[in-house]
C-alpha cells in the first residue's frame, strides 16, 4: 500500500465521519429528529468506525516499520473527530 493510499484512507474516513456526525447533530439541534436513541446509537457507530480503523492503521504501521510515520499522520487525522464530537454533545446537553 503506498503512502498516499494510506493517507487517503484516513482523509475520506474523516469525512464520512466528520459529515455523517454533523447531519446527526444538526437535524437533532434542529428538532427534526427527535429519537435519542438513534443519535446515540449511530455516535457509537462512529466511534466504533473510528476505532477500528485507527487501530488497524496502528498495526499496519507496527508490521512495516517503513510505514509507520504515515500510519501514525493518518490515525490522527482520524482523531481529529474525537473533540468535534465531545464539543457536539457539550451543545446537545446545553
Amino acid at each position: 500500500m503506498s503512502d498516499k493510499d494510506i493517507l487517503s484512507i484516513g482523509k475520506s474516513v474523516f469525512g464520512f465521519s466528520f459529515l455523517g456526525g454533523s447531519i446527526v447533530f444538526f437535524s437533532l439541534f434542529s428538532g427534526l429528529m427527535v429519537e435519542f436513541v438513534v443519535f446515540s446509537g449511530l455516535i457509537l457507530c462512529f466511534f466504533m468506525l473510528i476505532n477500528t480503523i485507527v487501530f488497524s492503521l496502528m498495526i499496519y504501521g507496527f508490521l512495516d516499520q517503513s510505514k509507520f510515520v504515515i500510519c501514525l499522520k493518518s490515525a490522527s487525522i482520524l482523531l481529529i473527530n474525537i473533540p468535534v464530537t465531545f464539543i457536539y454533545g457539550c451543545l446537545i446537553d446545553y
